[in-house]
Order: structure tokens, then C-alpha cells, then sequence
């Protein structure tokens, strides 16, 4: 432990309250009775399990074999971390790991920045806006009910959009294979997406999407049941697939297709929309 950070031990009461007067249970994060290290003040964090912070506006390293770290404090802290661990934000936090396997949550208000580069984290977004990149390989990224805004540039990574609000995603400097799935479980959220030079796949969901094709040879995914969503393809090329499933269609059953302004609009049996800005003629007649 080092620079002014104080602790005292615990146990998670079930009906605690975090400083900042959020009315959700301690169980929020670790669930009640869970044994927990308190921390004050800044400094490192090491503890070799639960850990909350205390202060806010403050800044904090996690280190050693602290396992989960909740931000309990008002917010606005700098969080760095140097070994796996999973991390709740507070509104305005700003996470930084450089290396190893982090799992972060966002904060139910504000904005939450992070920038990882670790291979196998995750993201998932809160009610708050978050912000962030992920620079290694086979991350997940979830965007919240806010506006998420992700920048990827490792390989192999799982990009989902968030229930609600806007999911920004540049995945224009990558060069492996992708993936984005566009509210496949049925949920409200916009997506807007650019995708890089590898074979990116996206799944097409429900809510409305806007994707620029990347120079690799993308392929875009509909499943009957699981999208019914309108999606706008910027740049499908000859390169690109689009690929049905549970459909139904063959090379004597299509979709229903038109071409509006100069893009061939494709319409499925579920209601989903799909424009292929720029695409002056029908792909299936």
C-alpha cells in the first residue's frame, strides 16, 4: 500500500448505501456478505479480493491480487489498474490498464473514460455515457443506455450495442476479423458503426443501424426472430454477403426489393429494413 490511501475491513452490509447517494444495495457490486477492504485517501489498492473506494477526485492504483474494486465514492477519480480485476465505475471516472484481463462497468450517471490494453476484457455501459478504447485482442464491448462510443483496434473482438441511447463503434483501424451484433435481443438502441480491413461479421438486430463496410470481405447476418430493425449499409461492395437465416428464401424466394434514390432497399418477412446506400439495382432480380 502506498501513498495516503487508509483501509478498514468488512462485511457487505445488504442494505448499504455508496457516497454518492445512489439507492441501490451494496449488492449492486458484490453481493450482500461478501468480505471487503475499504479504501480512503488515494494510493494503491491491494488486497487480494474486494476492495471499494472511498474518495473521490482522487487517484488510485489497483495492483497485486485485488480481485473487484468499486468506485463507492461521489466519482471523478483516475483508476489505474495493473493486474486483472473487474472494476465499477462512479460517474466521471477515468479507468486506465495497460495490461492485463479487466472487466469494467459503467456508472449510472456521467461519463465514464477508459482506455484498455489488455487481451480479454470487457465493457458493459450504465445509464451514463461512456467513452473508451480497447487495444488488444478478444475483448467484449457492451454499450449502455447512454451514449457508448468505442474505438477497437485489436483483433477478434465482440462489439454489441447498448439497449438504449447510441453505440458508436470505429473499428477503422483493424485489420483482423470482427464482430458487432445490432440489438439481437430485441432492444431500442441505435448503432453507427465503421468497420476496418478484415472479414468483419455483423449480426443485424432490432433498433436502427448505420455500418460503413470496411475493405474486407464483410458479411451481414439476419435471423428471422431475432432482428426487425432497420439497417443502412454504406460502401457494400462485391466483396461483401449479406446472409439469411430461418427465412425461408432461395433463388426462387426473395425478399421483397426495391430501388429508392439511387440504393436498393430490401425489405424481409420480419419487418427488418435493409438499404444498401449507393447500390443502384436489385441484388435478387
Amino acid at each position: 500500500m502506498s501513498g495516503t490511501t487508509t483501509m478498514s475491513g468488512g462485511t457487505t452490509p445488504a442494505n448499504f448505501t455508496d457516497a454518492s447517494g445512489a439507492s441501490a444495495a451494496f449488492a449492486t457490486y458484490f453481493g450482500a456478505g461478501t468480505s471487503y477492504t475499504a479504501f480512503t485517501g488515494g494510493g494503491t489498492v491491494s488486497v487480494g479480493g474486494a476492495a471499494t473506494l472511498g474518495t473521490s477526485a482522487t487517484a488510485y492504483t489497483i495492483s497485486g491480487g485485488t480481485t473487484a474494486v468499486a468506485d463507492t465514492s461521489a466519482g471523478g477519480n483516475s483508476i489505474t489498474s495493473t493486474t486483472n480485476t473487474t472494476i465499477f465505475a462512479a460517474p466521471n471516472d477515468t479507468i486506465t490498464a495497460a495490461t492485463g484481463s479487466t472487466t469494467l462497468f459503467g456508472a449510472s450517471s456521467g461519463q465514464t473514460t477508459f482506455s484498455l490494453g489488455g487481451s480479454g476484457s470487457s465493457v458493459t455501459g450504465g445509464a451514463g455515457d461512456i467513452l473508451g478504447s480497447a487495444s488488444a485482442s478478444n475483448s467484449t464491448l457492451v454499450g449502455g443506455t447512454g451514449t457508448s462510443l468505442f474505438t477497437v483496434t485489436g483483433a477478434n473482438n465482440l462489439v454489441v450495442a447498448g439497449q438504449g441511447g447510441t453505440t458508436g463503434v470505429d473499428l477503422s483501424q483493424t485489420t483482423g476479423a470482427e464482430t458487432i451484433a445490432t440489438n439481437p435481443l430485441g432492444n431500442s438502441g441505435t448503432l453507427v458503426a465503421t468497420l476496418g480491413s478484415g472479414a468483419d461479421s455483423v449480426i443485424g438486430g432490432s433498433g436502427a443501424s448505420t455500418i460503413t463496410a470496411g475493405s474486407g470481405n464483410d458479411v451481414f447476418g439476419f435471423v428471422n426472430g431475432h432482428a426487425g430493425g432497420s439497417e443502412v449499409i454504406i460502401g457494400f461492395n462485391s466483396n461483401d454477403t449479406l446472409a439469411f437465416g430461418g427465412y425461408g428464401y432461395s433463388a426462387s424466394v426473395t425478399p421483397t426489393e426495391t430501388v429508392t434514390g439511387g440504393s436498393d432497399v430490401i425489405t424481409l418477412s420480419d419487418g427488418t429494413t435493409i438499404t444498401l446506400v449507393g447500390v443502384d439495382h436489385k441484388l435478387f432480380s
